[in-house]
């Protein structure tokens, strides 16, 4: 009898001894799930805050494109003054050519004079360039169904070889519009039909 009650002791006390680490790991174990479920939510906050931002505030530009383009012979060189890194004064000739751009009516109730436009010429010449920055300065609406014609002023370094003399005819993208996504998904739903002021890059 006295062994049956010693050995009924040992186990107990093997059993209490097994049982106390035992739920110290469980209590580790959910500490541990409780830091990860924590981070990982904060984690979440951030991103959809960040998203939220984007999808509020960035800005997509929006263009009309017109591949029908057209040199003129009206040319002007201007020199411009532009600042190095220590303050001084470079003289900058910038070669300035008109070109004429055909849009449909449509498209054209959206240009005025002021945006900022691409130029991409045509053949090598076109791929040597890349794409040359130009303004619209004048809108010409048509008179009957047709397409009405966008002035635009576009410049090159007058350094680099003239690249209008060939006359290639190209492709003009105009700026007229800078939207959020918001906006985008907005009117894309029916929700916004309202045309934003548009914006003109200076």
């Amino acid at each position: 009898m006295k062994n049956h009650l010693n050995l009924k002791n040992s186990l107990q006390n093997t059993f209490i001894q097994m049982a106390t680490p035992f739920s110290r790991t469980i209590r580790s174990l959910q500490t541990d799930n409780y830091y990860t479920s924590l981070a990982g939510l904060l984690a979440a906050i951030v991103l959809a805050v960040l998203w939220a931002h984007w999808f509020l505030t960035a800005q997509i530009t929006s263009y009309e494109i017109s591949p029908d383009v057209t040199m003129t012979a009206e040319e002007n060189l201007i020199s411009q003054f532009p600042r190095t890194g220590m303050g001084a004064k470079k003289v900058q000739v910038i070669r300035q050519r008109i070109i004429n751009a055909e849009f449909g009516q449509q498209a054209l109730k959206s240009i005025h004079p002021g945006q900022a436009a691409f130029l991409r010429l045509n053949g090598k010449i076109g791929k040597q360039t890349g794409p040359l920055p130009a303004t619209v300065i004048n809108v010409i609406q048509p008179t009957g169904p047709k397409k009405g014609t966008v002035v635009l002023r576009a410049e090159i370094d007058a350094a680099a070889p003239n690249p209008f003399s060939e006359n290639e005819g190209g492709e003009v993208k105009i700026e007229v519009e800078h939207v959020t996504p918001a906006a985008l998904v907005l009117r894309a739903s029916g929700l916004l039909t309202e045309t934003p002021p548009l914006s003109a890059s200076p």
